[in-house]
This record gives C-alpha cells, structure tokens and sequence, in this order.
C-alpha cells in the first residue's frame, strides 16, 4: 500500500528532476525507492531518480464504472482512464446522488469537455443555470472555459457558498476541497486543498417536479487518434457530504440514423443523410440503464460525426431534420437546437 508523504525535487517537474529531498534546501536525499505522481513512477536508486515509468495502477479500464461517498468531507476528485488503442465516440454518464450537485470535466489530449444534457431533458426534465434560467444542455454557457459543468439536483447552496477558499472542515460549507486520486479503483486523499469558485454560468442542474433526484448526465468525448490513451475526468464537489457515480465507455462509433439535410421548418422531406446520436440512461448505481432506442429521443445529443466531434445543428437556432418515409403518416420532424433533440412532431405537407 502506498502512503503518502511530502517532498522536494531539483528540477522543473517530478519527470524531469534528477533526485527527491525531504527537505527544501536539498540537501537531504530521500530514501531510496519507488515514488509517484500523476500518472507516472519513478525509482531511487542511490539517491538517483530513474527512467519515468507508467503507473500502472493510476490508470483504470474503459468500461469501468465508480461510485464514491465522501461522508462529512468536500473534494476534488481526480481519475485517469486508460482508452486504449481504439479511435471515436467516448460516452461518459454520471449521476451526482440526490441532493448536492458535483463539477464534471473531462481532459483527453489537453482538449476539454465540459457539457451534458440528461434523460428526458426537454420532456420533463428542465436543465437550469445558476440564474434559474432553462438552458438546452448544462454547460451551454461555459464552453472554451476549461471549468467544470456543475450537474445533479438543483442546491441553490452550491453557489451561495461559492468561493471554497476558506480554511477549517466540513461540515462548515465554504471550505477549500481536498484533493483525491483514484489509485487501484480508490479515491485517496493527497493531503493537500485547492480554492474552487463557481460561475453561475457554470451550472446545469436538474429540475425534475416528477422526481427529487437528479438524471443521469450524459457527456461525449471524441477520441481522434490512437494517443494519448489516458483520459483524466475530474469531479468537483465543493459541497460537503458529496456522492456520485461515473462510467466511462470505450471508444465506439455512435449508432445511425437518416434524415433530411437541416431545414427552418417541419415541412415533408425525403431523409437522405446518416446523422448519429448517443442514448441516454437513466439509474442511481453504476451500470445505469441505458436506453435501447434506435432513433434519436427528446434530450439526446446529436452529431454528424460518428466519434461526435461535430454536434448537428450546434447553433441557437431551431432547425429540423425529417426522418421516415416521405409523406404526413410515418414521417418525425425532430427540432434540434444547440446540438439537441429538443421537439418531436410530425412533418407538414
């Protein structure tokens, strides 16, 4: 079991450097051994750092899923997931328990991803901003921010209490979060805090009048190139008492479906273009019910890339695609917005 400690390296980072000192003059070496940090290991030997090598351990399979609960305690919880080999669509679910809502981020070669949409959103499901506006997916107001997407049941806590940055412990709300890393399917603590501060901009949470629970969150990474194989997906939980769940898929192809080219109305249209969607899922515990649907659903993403790299429609503007055979019976206009299915209808001749 590894245990923690705190030490001092003579170089700009942890792989570069050439030996580990327990103190900050550098002038005790560390003993000798096997030391990490992040996602890589290194060995001491006589009192010199060798060749970095990958932590096996750091690193958890796609097709995983997780659960944490953090009693009386507030974090930053930090995982990495091994991809693999494999190239497109990474579809990554959370749910964030029934009360207190968490940050979600994911990083795969430096490039973040920070926006979700849920079951039934649009149909039932109303997905808000901390200024209680509805919004089309959480997250729409904090794109190229490089921030987490705060999801789950809608706390109006979370942004009162906003900034984290005060000293002391839960179950005082306000305090800076500790920081966690998921080593051999464990979240350890790493002894140190981060100051964390809340946009409202930077929250989609749910609000359900059928239900007091959150949905399910449904996030898509687009995996491009065979490396880098490690995804880092950072869970932020300013709040104290925090639980939540998370699984991560490995790189598929989205399932199809044909429509129309985008048109301003729901006028009859033949359907000839493959367009491609994810499902969404719904649950309280890893593995979550995902959705069998074989055409897109109100509150699904959807794209033109089958890694979804590219969201359909990704403007303010209503637009819609026509699917099934050409005529009034049989025929769905569906109204995308945003890069969301957000109406469902029948074509007009």
């Amino acid at each position: 079991m590894a245990t923690l400690g705190t030490y001092c390296f003579d170089g700009v980072n942890f792989s570069s450097a050439t030996s580990l000192y327990t103190d900050s003059s550098l002038s005790t070496l560390a003993a000798d051994g096997y030391y990490g940090q992040g996602l890589i290991v290194r060995q001491q030997l006589s009192g010199i750092l060798l060749n970095a090598q990958p932590c096996s351990a750091c690193l958890v399979p796609c097709g995983t899923g997780l659960s944490a609960s953090i009693n009386n305690q507030n974090g930053v919880f930090d995982a990495n997931i091994d991809l693999a080999n494999d190239l497109g669509a990474v579809v990554i679910r959370c749910f964030m328990g029934g009360s207190i809502p968490d940050g979600i981020i994911a990083t795969w070669n430096s490039l973040t991803t920070n926006r979700l949409t849920a079951a039934d959103n649009h149909n039932g499901v109303v997905l808000l901003n901390g200024a209680n506006a509805q919004v089309d997916y959480a997250g729409i107001l904090n794109q190229g921010t490089g921030l987490p997407t705060y999801v789950g049941n809608q706390n109006i806590t979370l942004l009162s209490s906003s900034p984290y940055n005060s000293a002391g412990s839960c179950p005082t709300q306000g305090t800076s979060p500790a920081n966690f890393s998921l080593v051999s399917g464990t979240y350890v603590d790493q002894g140190t805090t981060q100051n964390v501060t809340i946009a409202s901009d930077a929250i989609g949470y749910g609000s359900d009048a059928g239900t007091i629970t959150s949905p399910v969150f449904t996030m898509v990474v687009p995996k491009t190139s065979v490396t880098p194989t490690p995804l880092n997906l950072k869970i932020f939980a300013p709040l104290c008492g925090t639980a939540f769940n998370w699984e991560v898929d490995c790189p598929v192809a989205l399932p199809t479906f044909t429509g129309s080219p985008l048109q301003a109305g729901t006028g009859c249209a033949t359907p000839n273009t493959t367009y491609y969607f994810v499902r969404n899922a719904t649950g309280t515990s890893v593995p979550y019910t995902v959705r069998t649907n074989t055409l897109p659903e109100i509150g699904n993403f959807v794209f033109t890339a089958s890694d979804g790299s590219a969201y359909l429609n990704d403007t303010a503007v209503l637009q819609y695609v026509i699917i099934g055979d050409p005529g009034p019976s049989g025929t769905t206009a569906l109204g995308i917005r945003n890069g969301v299915v957000v109406s469902y209808g029948n074509c007009s001749v």
